[in-house]
Protein backbone atom coordinates (compact mmCIF):
# COMPACT_ATOMS: atom_id res chain seq x y z
CA UNK A 1 0.00 0.00 0.00
CA UNK A 2 0.94 3.53 0.03
CA UNK A 3 1.33 5.62 3.32
CA UNK A 4 -2.27 6.98 2.72
CA UNK A 5 -3.80 3.90 1.62
CA UNK A 6 -2.03 2.60 4.79
CA UNK A 7 -3.43 5.06 7.14
CA UNK A 8 -7.02 4.88 5.90
CA UNK A 9 -7.23 1.33 6.32
CA UNK A 10 -5.20 1.17 9.89
CA UNK A 11 -7.96 3.83 10.20
CA UNK A 12 -11.06 1.80 9.36
CA UNK A 13 -9.78 -0.82 11.40
CA UNK A 14 -9.51 1.13 14.28
CA UNK A 15 -12.89 2.85 13.61
CA UNK A 16 -11.08 6.17 13.94
CA UNK A 17 -12.39 9.27 11.54
CA UNK A 18 -9.77 11.30 9.51
CA UNK A 19 -9.71 14.25 8.73
CA UNK A 20 -10.51 15.21 4.95
CA UNK A 21 -7.35 15.70 2.56
CA UNK A 22 -7.18 18.48 0.49
CA UNK A 23 -6.77 16.90 -2.46
CA UNK A 24 -7.19 19.46 -5.57
CA UNK A 25 -10.36 18.87 -8.32
CA UNK A 26 -7.34 16.81 -10.36
CA UNK A 27 -6.23 14.62 -7.74
CA UNK A 28 -9.57 13.75 -6.27
CA UNK A 29 -11.14 12.88 -9.43
CA UNK A 30 -7.47 10.80 -10.68
CA UNK A 31 -8.50 9.24 -6.90
CA UNK A 32 -11.87 8.12 -7.31
CA UNK A 33 -11.81 6.87 -10.82
CA UNK A 34 -8.89 4.49 -9.37
CA UNK A 35 -11.46 2.90 -6.12
CA UNK A 36 -14.09 2.85 -9.35
CA UNK A 37 -11.50 0.60 -11.41
CA UNK A 38 -10.60 -1.80 -7.81
CA UNK A 39 -14.22 -2.54 -7.60
CA UNK A 40 -15.04 -3.26 -11.19
CA UNK A 41 -12.18 -5.57 -11.19
CA UNK A 42 -13.81 -6.73 -7.59
CA UNK A 43 -17.07 -7.70 -9.21
CA UNK A 44 -15.27 -8.96 -12.79
CA UNK A 45 -13.77 -11.65 -10.00
CA UNK A 46 -17.34 -12.74 -9.00
CA UNK A 47 -18.72 -13.14 -12.38
CA UNK A 48 -15.90 -15.26 -13.32
CA UNK A 49 -16.15 -17.45 -10.31
CA UNK A 50 -20.11 -17.41 -10.93
CA UNK A 51 -19.26 -18.41 -14.49
CA UNK A 52 -16.82 -21.63 -13.23
CA UNK A 53 -18.92 -22.72 -10.62
CA UNK A 54 -23.07 -22.21 -11.67
CA UNK A 55 -23.21 -22.25 -15.71
CA UNK A 56 -23.04 -25.02 -17.69
CA UNK A 57 -20.20 -23.13 -19.97
CA UNK A 58 -17.94 -23.28 -17.10
CA UNK A 59 -18.26 -26.98 -16.79
CA UNK A 60 -15.09 -27.44 -19.13
CA UNK A 61 -12.94 -25.44 -16.96
CA UNK A 62 -13.90 -26.88 -14.07
CA UNK A 63 -13.32 -30.60 -15.18
CA UNK A 64 -9.66 -29.29 -16.66
CA UNK A 65 -9.38 -27.79 -12.91
CA UNK A 66 -10.30 -31.69 -11.49
CA UNK A 67 -8.14 -33.14 -14.13
CA UNK A 68 -5.36 -30.79 -12.32
CA UNK A 69 -6.61 -32.04 -8.88
CA UNK A 70 -7.44 -28.39 -7.65
CA UNK A 71 -10.12 -29.10 -5.20
CA UNK A 72 -13.29 -26.98 -4.16
CA UNK A 73 -11.55 -25.44 -1.30
CA UNK A 74 -8.85 -23.81 -3.21
CA UNK A 75 -10.63 -22.78 -6.43
CA UNK A 76 -12.43 -20.55 -3.66
CA UNK A 77 -9.56 -19.58 -1.86
CA UNK A 78 -8.07 -18.25 -5.18
CA UNK A 79 -10.62 -16.98 -6.96
CA UNK A 80 -10.45 -19.01 -9.92
CA UNK A 81 -13.25 -18.78 -12.53
CA UNK A 82 -14.12 -18.67 -16.22
CA UNK A 83 -14.10 -15.76 -19.10
CA UNK A 84 -17.01 -17.62 -21.41
CA UNK A 85 -16.85 -17.49 -24.88
CA UNK A 86 -19.62 -14.80 -25.23
CA UNK A 87 -17.34 -11.34 -25.58
CA UNK A 88 -20.30 -9.13 -23.94
CA UNK A 89 -20.78 -10.88 -21.28
CA UNK A 90 -18.21 -8.65 -18.68
CA UNK A 91 -19.17 -5.77 -20.19
CA UNK A 92 -22.97 -6.11 -20.07
CA UNK A 93 -22.70 -7.77 -16.15
CA UNK A 94 -20.89 -4.47 -15.96
CA UNK A 95 -22.68 -1.70 -17.10
CA UNK A 96 -25.17 -2.79 -15.54
CA UNK A 97 -23.64 -2.70 -12.05
CA UNK A 98 -23.12 1.21 -12.84
CA UNK A 99 -19.45 1.22 -14.37
CA UNK A 100 -18.48 3.37 -17.77
CA UNK A 101 -16.98 1.49 -20.50
CA UNK A 102 -14.12 4.29 -19.92
CA UNK A 103 -13.80 2.74 -16.04
CA UNK A 104 -13.75 -0.89 -17.43
CA UNK A 105 -11.13 0.24 -20.73
CA UNK A 106 -8.57 1.45 -18.07
CA UNK A 107 -9.13 -1.14 -15.83
CA UNK A 108 -8.18 -3.62 -18.47
CA UNK A 109 -11.64 -5.53 -18.27
CA UNK A 110 -12.54 -4.52 -21.84
CA UNK A 111 -10.54 -4.27 -25.22
CA UNK A 112 -11.34 -2.40 -28.33
CA UNK A 113 -12.29 1.62 -28.79
CA UNK A 114 -15.00 3.39 -28.16
CA UNK A 115 -18.01 2.23 -30.09
CA UNK A 116 -16.33 -1.02 -30.46
CA UNK A 117 -15.18 -2.77 -27.34
CA UNK A 118 -15.74 -6.55 -26.24
CA UNK A 119 -14.70 -8.07 -23.00
CA UNK A 120 -11.21 -8.48 -23.23
CA UNK A 121 -11.08 -12.26 -21.85
CA UNK A 122 -13.12 -15.02 -23.35
CA UNK A 123 -13.08 -18.98 -23.36
CA UNK A 124 -10.78 -18.90 -20.45
CA UNK A 125 -9.99 -20.33 -16.89
CA UNK A 126 -9.60 -17.36 -14.67
CA UNK A 127 -6.75 -16.17 -12.62
CA UNK A 128 -7.64 -13.34 -10.44
CA UNK A 129 -4.35 -11.25 -9.44
CA UNK A 130 -4.51 -9.67 -5.78
CA UNK A 131 -2.04 -6.89 -4.98
CA UNK A 132 -0.37 -7.63 -1.38
CA UNK A 133 -3.37 -6.34 0.64
CA UNK A 134 -5.40 -8.78 -0.92
CA UNK A 135 -7.48 -6.32 -3.37
CA UNK A 136 -8.02 -7.64 -7.24
CA UNK A 137 -6.11 -5.57 -9.62
CA UNK A 138 -5.75 -7.59 -12.83
CA UNK A 139 -6.42 -11.44 -14.36
CA UNK A 140 -4.32 -14.05 -15.90
CA UNK A 141 -6.36 -16.71 -18.18
CA UNK A 142 -5.61 -19.66 -19.46
CA UNK A 143 -7.45 -20.57 -22.95
CA UNK A 144 -9.45 -23.59 -22.53
CA UNK A 145 -9.21 -25.75 -25.93
CA UNK A 146 -7.15 -24.78 -28.97
CA UNK A 147 -6.01 -20.43 -29.18
CA UNK A 148 -2.95 -18.72 -28.48
CA UNK A 149 -1.63 -17.10 -26.66
CA UNK A 150 -2.27 -19.66 -24.00
CA UNK A 151 -1.95 -17.68 -20.98
CA UNK A 152 -3.15 -13.91 -21.25
CA UNK A 153 -2.45 -11.30 -18.76
CA UNK A 154 -4.47 -8.26 -18.09
CA UNK A 155 -2.66 -4.95 -19.35
CA UNK A 156 -0.45 -2.42 -17.37
CA UNK A 157 -2.91 0.19 -15.74
CA UNK A 158 -3.96 2.33 -13.70
CA UNK A 159 -4.27 0.07 -10.83
CA UNK A 160 -1.93 -3.01 -12.28
CA UNK A 161 1.88 -3.06 -12.57
CA UNK A 162 3.11 -6.45 -13.20
CA UNK A 163 6.52 -5.52 -12.39
CA UNK A 164 5.30 -5.07 -8.76
CA UNK A 165 3.04 -7.29 -7.73
CA UNK A 166 3.45 -11.34 -7.57
CA UNK A 167 0.86 -13.57 -8.06
CA UNK A 168 -0.16 -15.28 -4.72
CA UNK A 169 1.73 -12.91 -2.29
CA UNK A 170 -1.25 -11.54 -0.40
CA UNK A 171 -1.79 -15.59 0.81
CA UNK A 172 2.27 -16.22 0.98
CA UNK A 173 2.88 -12.85 2.94
CA UNK A 174 0.51 -15.19 5.72
CA UNK A 175 2.55 -18.10 5.71
CA UNK A 176 4.53 -19.49 8.80
CA UNK A 177 7.60 -20.78 6.91
CA UNK A 178 10.60 -18.47 6.59
CA UNK A 179 11.39 -18.14 3.20
CA UNK A 180 9.00 -17.12 -0.36
CA UNK A 181 9.34 -19.64 -3.01
CA UNK A 182 9.41 -18.47 -6.36
CA UNK A 183 8.08 -20.31 -8.92
CA UNK A 184 7.25 -20.40 -12.83
CA UNK A 185 3.13 -20.25 -12.94
CA UNK A 186 -0.33 -19.58 -11.51
CA UNK A 187 -0.87 -23.67 -11.24
CA UNK A 188 2.56 -24.14 -9.77
CA UNK A 189 1.34 -21.47 -6.96
CA UNK A 190 -1.87 -23.26 -6.65
CA UNK A 191 -0.57 -26.89 -6.42
CA UNK A 192 2.34 -26.26 -4.01
CA UNK A 193 -0.17 -24.31 -2.00
CA UNK A 194 -3.05 -27.11 -1.70
CA UNK A 195 0.02 -29.55 -1.01
CA UNK A 196 0.85 -27.30 2.10
CA UNK A 197 3.45 -25.31 0.87
CA UNK A 198 1.72 -21.64 1.27
CA UNK A 199 4.31 -19.51 0.62
CA UNK A 200 4.48 -20.16 -3.03
CA UNK A 201 4.66 -17.11 -5.95
CA UNK A 202 4.81 -16.36 -8.91
CA UNK A 203 5.75 -13.89 -11.07
CA UNK A 204 3.34 -12.76 -14.18
CA UNK A 205 4.46 -13.08 -17.17
CA UNK A 206 7.45 -11.45 -17.00
CA UNK A 207 11.30 -12.20 -15.49
CA UNK A 208 11.91 -11.14 -12.11
CA UNK A 209 12.24 -7.95 -11.27
CA UNK A 210 13.85 -5.43 -8.73
CA UNK A 211 10.82 -4.04 -7.43
CA UNK A 212 9.55 -8.09 -7.12
CA UNK A 213 12.39 -8.87 -5.32
CA UNK A 214 12.03 -5.78 -2.69
CA UNK A 215 8.08 -6.28 -2.04
CA UNK A 216 9.94 -9.82 -1.01
CA UNK A 217 11.96 -8.06 1.34
CA UNK A 218 9.38 -6.80 2.88
CA UNK A 219 8.32 -9.89 4.51
CA UNK A 220 10.87 -12.56 4.63
CA UNK A 221 14.53 -12.56 4.37
CA UNK A 222 15.07 -15.52 1.90
CA UNK A 223 14.34 -16.42 -1.32
CA UNK A 224 13.81 -20.75 -2.71
CA UNK A 225 13.80 -20.10 -6.76
CA UNK A 226 11.97 -23.87 -7.82
CA UNK A 227 11.89 -23.09 -11.24
CA UNK A 228 11.29 -25.83 -14.25
CA UNK A 229 14.34 -27.89 -14.89
CA UNK A 230 14.71 -27.50 -18.68
CA UNK A 231 17.07 -24.79 -20.11
CA UNK A 232 14.50 -21.97 -20.17
CA UNK A 233 13.79 -22.04 -16.09
CA UNK A 234 17.74 -22.68 -15.53
CA UNK A 235 18.33 -19.57 -17.24
CA UNK A 236 14.95 -17.34 -15.33
CA UNK A 237 16.81 -18.97 -12.15
CA UNK A 238 21.03 -17.56 -12.97
CA UNK A 239 18.99 -14.39 -14.15
CA UNK A 240 16.92 -13.60 -10.60
CA UNK A 241 19.62 -14.69 -8.45
CA UNK A 242 21.39 -11.47 -8.68
CA UNK A 243 18.20 -9.51 -8.48
CA UNK A 244 17.36 -11.27 -5.39
CA UNK A 245 20.63 -10.86 -3.80
CA UNK A 246 20.79 -6.78 -4.38
CA UNK A 247 17.73 -6.73 -2.50
CA UNK A 248 19.97 -8.34 0.43
CA UNK A 249 17.92 -11.57 0.37
CA UNK A 250 19.50 -14.85 0.80
CA UNK A 251 19.13 -17.45 -1.94
CA UNK A 252 18.82 -21.31 -2.49
CA UNK A 253 17.77 -23.13 -5.87
CA UNK A 254 15.72 -26.24 -5.87
CA UNK A 255 16.28 -28.45 -8.64
CA UNK A 256 12.86 -30.70 -8.79
CA UNK A 257 14.45 -34.24 -10.06
CA UNK A 258 12.91 -36.32 -12.30
CA UNK A 259 10.46 -33.90 -13.02
CA UNK A 260 9.97 -30.94 -15.21
CA UNK A 261 8.08 -28.74 -12.36
CA UNK A 262 6.96 -29.10 -8.71
CA UNK A 263 3.15 -29.43 -9.79
CA UNK A 264 4.65 -32.63 -11.57
CA UNK A 265 6.89 -33.92 -8.86
CA UNK A 266 4.16 -33.44 -5.82
CA UNK A 267 1.37 -35.47 -8.03
CA UNK A 268 4.22 -38.38 -8.12
CA UNK A 269 6.01 -38.14 -5.03
CA UNK A 270 4.09 -36.37 -2.87
CA UNK A 271 4.56 -33.69 -0.13
CA UNK A 272 6.79 -35.16 2.03
CA UNK A 273 9.10 -35.87 -0.96
CA UNK A 274 9.05 -32.25 -2.19
CA UNK A 275 9.77 -30.68 1.52
CA UNK A 276 12.88 -33.05 1.10
CA UNK A 277 13.64 -31.41 -1.56
CA UNK A 278 13.24 -28.06 -0.50
CA UNK A 279 15.79 -29.15 2.60
CA UNK A 280 18.59 -30.28 -0.14
CA UNK A 281 18.01 -26.50 -2.13
CA UNK A 282 21.48 -25.51 -3.28
CA UNK A 283 23.74 -22.53 -2.53
CA UNK A 284 23.33 -19.69 -5.61
CA UNK A 285 27.16 -20.62 -6.25
CA UNK A 286 26.87 -24.49 -6.24
CA UNK A 287 23.76 -24.18 -8.21
CA UNK A 288 26.23 -21.84 -11.08
CA UNK A 289 29.11 -24.57 -10.82
CA UNK A 290 26.57 -27.13 -11.71
CA UNK A 291 25.06 -25.41 -15.05
CA UNK A 292 28.48 -24.39 -16.30
CA UNK A 293 29.62 -27.83 -15.66
CA UNK A 294 27.01 -29.27 -18.00
CA UNK A 295 27.42 -26.21 -20.42
CA UNK A 296 31.48 -26.39 -21.12
CA UNK A 297 33.26 -30.10 -22.45
CA UNK A 298 34.87 -30.59 -19.12
CA UNK A 299 37.31 -33.02 -21.65
CA UNK A 300 39.37 -30.31 -22.59
CA UNK A 301 41.39 -27.91 -20.96
CA UNK A 302 39.29 -25.40 -22.90
CA UNK A 303 36.56 -25.89 -21.33
CA UNK A 304 37.64 -26.43 -17.73
CA UNK A 305 39.15 -22.78 -18.29
CA UNK A 306 36.21 -21.16 -19.44
CA UNK A 307 34.23 -22.68 -16.14
CA UNK A 308 36.82 -21.65 -13.85
CA UNK A 309 36.90 -17.93 -15.58
CA UNK A 310 33.22 -17.90 -15.20
CA UNK A 311 32.87 -18.92 -12.01
CA UNK A 312 35.73 -16.33 -10.74
CA UNK A 313 34.02 -13.87 -12.29
CA UNK A 314 30.59 -15.09 -10.46
CA UNK A 315 32.96 -15.43 -7.17
CA UNK A 316 34.33 -11.91 -7.44
CA UNK A 317 30.72 -10.62 -6.84
CA UNK A 318 30.23 -11.77 -3.57
CA UNK A 319 30.96 -9.27 -0.90
CA UNK A 320 31.58 -11.01 2.25
CA UNK A 321 34.92 -11.41 2.62
CA UNK A 322 34.32 -14.61 4.16
CA UNK A 323 31.83 -16.31 2.26
CA UNK A 324 33.62 -15.07 -0.67
CA UNK A 325 37.26 -17.16 1.16
CA UNK A 326 34.79 -20.29 1.66
CA UNK A 327 33.27 -20.93 -1.82
CA UNK A 328 37.04 -20.35 -3.39
CA UNK A 329 38.14 -23.48 -1.45
CA UNK A 330 35.03 -25.33 -2.50
CA UNK A 331 35.11 -24.46 -5.88
CA UNK A 332 39.14 -24.90 -6.16
CA UNK A 333 38.43 -28.09 -4.45
CA UNK A 334 36.01 -29.34 -6.85
CA UNK A 335 37.50 -28.39 -9.70
CA UNK A 336 40.92 -29.65 -8.77
CA UNK A 337 42.92 -26.20 -9.38
CA UNK A 338 44.98 -24.56 -6.45
CA UNK A 339 42.95 -22.21 -4.33
CA UNK A 340 46.05 -19.51 -4.52
CA UNK A 341 45.42 -19.53 -8.63
CA UNK A 342 41.52 -19.21 -8.54
CA UNK A 343 41.47 -16.85 -5.62
CA UNK A 344 44.27 -14.53 -7.72
CA UNK A 345 41.72 -14.34 -10.53
CA UNK A 346 39.18 -13.40 -8.59
CA UNK A 347 40.51 -10.87 -6.71
CA UNK A 348 42.30 -9.04 -10.26
CA UNK A 349 38.36 -9.03 -11.37
CA UNK A 350 37.25 -6.96 -7.82
CA UNK A 351 40.16 -5.11 -8.68
CA UNK A 352 39.43 -4.38 -12.31
CA UNK A 353 35.67 -3.77 -11.18
CA UNK A 354 36.70 -1.75 -8.82
CA UNK A 355 34.89 -3.13 -6.26
CA UNK A 356 38.32 -3.73 -4.02
CA UNK A 357 38.70 0.23 -4.24
CA UNK A 358 35.26 0.62 -3.03
CA UNK A 359 35.67 -1.19 -0.15
CA UNK A 360 39.33 0.32 0.49
CA UNK A 361 37.47 4.03 0.51
CA UNK A 362 35.01 2.85 3.03
CA UNK A 363 37.30 1.05 5.09
CA UNK A 364 39.14 4.48 4.97
CA UNK A 365 35.88 6.65 5.78
CA UNK A 366 34.99 4.62 9.25
CA UNK A 367 38.41 4.80 10.52
CA UNK A 368 38.40 8.75 10.09
CA UNK A 369 35.19 9.12 12.00
CA UNK A 370 32.88 9.03 8.88
CA UNK A 371 28.95 8.63 8.91
CA UNK A 372 28.77 4.98 7.07
CA UNK A 373 29.01 2.97 9.73
CA UNK A 374 30.33 -0.63 9.29
CA UNK A 375 27.51 -4.30 9.34
CA UNK A 376 29.39 -5.08 12.53
CA UNK A 377 29.67 -1.79 14.39
CA UNK A 378 25.92 -1.20 13.19
CA UNK A 379 24.74 -4.70 15.02
CA UNK A 380 26.73 -4.22 18.16
CA UNK A 381 25.14 -0.90 18.72
CA UNK A 382 21.76 -2.46 17.86
CA UNK A 383 22.09 -5.31 20.33
CA UNK A 384 23.61 -3.08 23.20
CA UNK A 385 20.64 -0.39 22.59
CA UNK A 386 18.19 -3.22 22.79
CA UNK A 387 19.59 -4.78 26.21
CA UNK A 388 19.73 -1.19 27.22
CA UNK A 389 16.33 -0.30 26.63
CA UNK A 390 14.87 -3.61 27.55
CA UNK A 391 17.15 -5.68 30.09
CA UNK A 392 14.23 -8.43 30.58
CA UNK A 393 15.20 -9.51 26.75
CA UNK A 394 18.59 -10.74 28.41
CA UNK A 395 17.48 -14.48 28.59
CA UNK A 396 16.74 -14.78 25.22
CA UNK A 397 20.03 -13.55 24.27
CA UNK A 398 22.65 -14.49 26.57
CA UNK A 399 23.01 -18.02 24.80
CA UNK A 400 24.13 -16.63 21.79
CA UNK A 401 26.07 -13.21 22.42
CA UNK A 402 28.41 -12.08 25.72
CA UNK A 403 30.83 -9.44 26.77
CA UNK A 404 33.70 -10.99 24.90
CA UNK A 405 32.08 -11.17 21.47
CA UNK A 406 32.94 -7.51 21.50
CA UNK A 407 36.03 -7.24 22.24
CA UNK A 408 37.80 -5.70 19.21
CA UNK A 409 39.80 -8.25 16.97
CA UNK A 410 42.84 -7.00 14.96
CA UNK A 411 43.91 -8.48 11.59
CA UNK A 412 45.94 -7.53 8.90
CA UNK A 413 43.48 -5.74 6.97
CA UNK A 414 41.76 -4.32 10.00
CA UNK A 415 42.92 -2.22 13.21
CA UNK A 416 41.08 -1.98 16.26
CA UNK A 417 39.37 1.39 15.94
CA UNK A 418 38.34 3.80 18.65
CA UNK A 419 34.71 2.84 18.00
CA UNK A 420 35.42 -0.89 18.38
CA UNK A 421 36.74 -0.22 22.15
CA UNK A 422 33.76 2.02 22.85
CA UNK A 423 31.20 -0.73 22.27
CA UNK A 424 33.86 -3.17 24.06
CA UNK A 425 33.47 -1.00 27.80
CA UNK A 426 29.87 -0.58 27.27
CA UNK A 427 29.17 -4.22 26.50
CA UNK A 428 31.47 -4.83 29.47
CA UNK A 429 29.60 -2.88 31.90
CA UNK A 430 26.29 -3.90 30.40
CA UNK A 431 26.63 -7.87 30.79
CA UNK A 432 28.52 -7.67 33.97
CA UNK A 433 25.00 -5.97 35.17
CA UNK A 434 22.53 -8.51 33.93
CA UNK A 435 24.47 -11.48 34.82
CA UNK A 436 23.98 -10.59 38.42
CA UNK A 437 20.33 -9.81 37.55
CA UNK A 438 20.66 -6.03 38.01
CA UNK A 439 19.25 -3.10 35.78
CA UNK A 440 22.14 -1.14 33.75
CA UNK A 441 21.97 2.36 34.65
CA UNK A 442 22.23 4.82 31.76
CA UNK A 443 23.99 7.45 34.12
CA UNK A 444 26.53 4.44 35.55
CA UNK A 445 27.56 3.74 31.31
CA UNK A 446 27.62 7.72 30.13
CA UNK A 447 30.68 8.05 33.40
CA UNK A 448 32.40 5.29 31.98
CA UNK A 449 33.67 7.85 29.67
CA UNK A 450 35.00 11.27 29.43
CA UNK A 451 34.36 12.46 26.24
CA UNK A 452 31.45 14.27 25.39
CA UNK A 453 31.22 12.69 21.64
CA UNK A 454 30.99 9.34 23.60
CA UNK A 455 28.60 10.61 26.06
CA UNK A 456 26.72 11.21 23.82
CA UNK A 457 26.90 7.76 22.23
CA UNK A 458 25.68 6.26 25.28
CA UNK A 459 22.53 8.76 24.96
CA UNK A 460 21.79 7.41 21.10
CA UNK A 461 21.75 4.24 22.79
CA UNK A 462 19.08 4.84 25.11
CA UNK A 463 17.20 6.46 22.25
CA UNK A 464 17.57 3.57 19.58
CA UNK A 465 14.29 3.18 17.97
CA UNK A 466 12.98 -0.88 18.54
CA UNK A 467 10.44 -2.35 17.39
CA UNK A 468 7.58 -2.48 20.03
CA UNK A 469 5.33 -5.27 18.30
CA UNK A 470 6.94 -9.19 19.88
CA UNK A 471 7.35 -10.62 16.31
CA UNK A 472 8.87 -7.55 14.87
CA UNK A 473 11.30 -7.51 17.57
CA UNK A 474 12.22 -11.23 17.24
CA UNK A 475 12.99 -10.52 13.52
CA UNK A 476 14.66 -7.60 14.49
CA UNK A 477 17.14 -9.87 17.11
CA UNK A 478 17.51 -12.63 14.80
CA UNK A 479 19.02 -10.63 12.03
CA UNK A 480 20.99 -8.25 14.01
CA UNK A 481 22.50 -11.32 16.11
CA UNK A 482 23.34 -12.79 12.61
CA UNK A 483 24.91 -10.37 11.11
CA UNK A 484 27.15 -10.15 14.50
CA UNK A 485 28.24 -13.28 14.26
CA UNK A 486 28.89 -13.75 10.80
CA UNK A 487 31.04 -10.51 10.85
CA UNK A 488 33.07 -12.12 13.78
CA UNK A 489 33.89 -15.26 12.33
CA UNK A 490 34.57 -13.24 8.99
CA UNK A 491 37.56 -11.45 10.88
CA UNK A 492 38.50 -14.45 12.73
CA UNK A 493 39.19 -15.73 9.56
CA UNK A 494 40.73 -13.01 8.29
CA UNK A 495 43.31 -13.16 11.63
CA UNK A 496 44.70 -16.41 10.46
CA UNK A 497 44.55 -19.76 8.14
CA UNK A 498 43.21 -21.90 10.90
CA UNK A 499 41.99 -25.13 8.98
CA UNK A 500 40.34 -26.25 11.79
CA UNK A 501 39.02 -22.96 12.77
CA UNK A 502 37.86 -22.32 8.95
CA UNK A 503 35.95 -25.89 9.48
CA UNK A 504 34.12 -24.28 12.55
CA UNK A 505 32.91 -21.22 10.64
CA UNK A 506 31.43 -23.66 7.95
CA UNK A 507 29.60 -25.40 10.06
CA UNK A 508 28.53 -22.58 12.28
CA UNK A 509 27.89 -20.42 8.99
CA UNK A 510 25.03 -23.17 8.52
CA UNK A 511 23.75 -23.04 11.61
CA UNK A 512 23.03 -19.28 11.82
CA UNK A 513 21.06 -19.60 8.37
CA UNK A 514 18.30 -21.36 11.14
CA UNK A 515 18.83 -18.98 13.58
CA UNK A 516 15.61 -17.75 15.15
CA UNK A 517 15.48 -15.77 18.63
CA UNK A 518 11.84 -15.87 20.52
CA UNK A 519 10.63 -13.64 23.28
CA UNK A 520 8.47 -15.25 26.21
CA UNK A 521 4.99 -14.69 24.97
CA UNK A 522 4.45 -12.63 28.19
CA UNK A 523 7.45 -10.03 27.05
Amino acid sequence: MTFVEAVQHLAERAHIALPEAELSPKEKQRYLRRERMMEAAKEAARFYYYQLTRTPPGETALRYLEQRQVTEEFRRRFGLGYAPVSREGLASYLKKKGYTEDELLGAGLLSGKEGRVYDRFFNRLMFPIFDAAGRTIAFGGRVMGQGEPKYLNSPESEIFNKRRNLYGMSLAKKSRRNFIMMVEGYMDVLSLHQAGFDNAVASLGTALTKEQSLLIKRYCDQVVLCYDSDGAGTNAARRAIPILEDAGLKVKVIRVPGSKDPDEFIKANGAQAFEKVIQEAMDPVDFDLRVLLKEHDHSTVEGKVQTLHDMARRLAQIQSDMERELHIRDVAGKMQVSEGSLKAEVEELRRSDGLLEHRSRAGRRQREGGSESLKEGSAKRQLLAALIQKPDLYPSLMSYVESADFQPIQTEEKESSGEDEFYYIVADYVFDQLKQKKTPQLADVISCFDSVAQQEKVSALASFELPEDRVALEKFLTETVRSFKLEQMEAAIRKGDDLVALQAAINQKKALQNLKITIPMTH
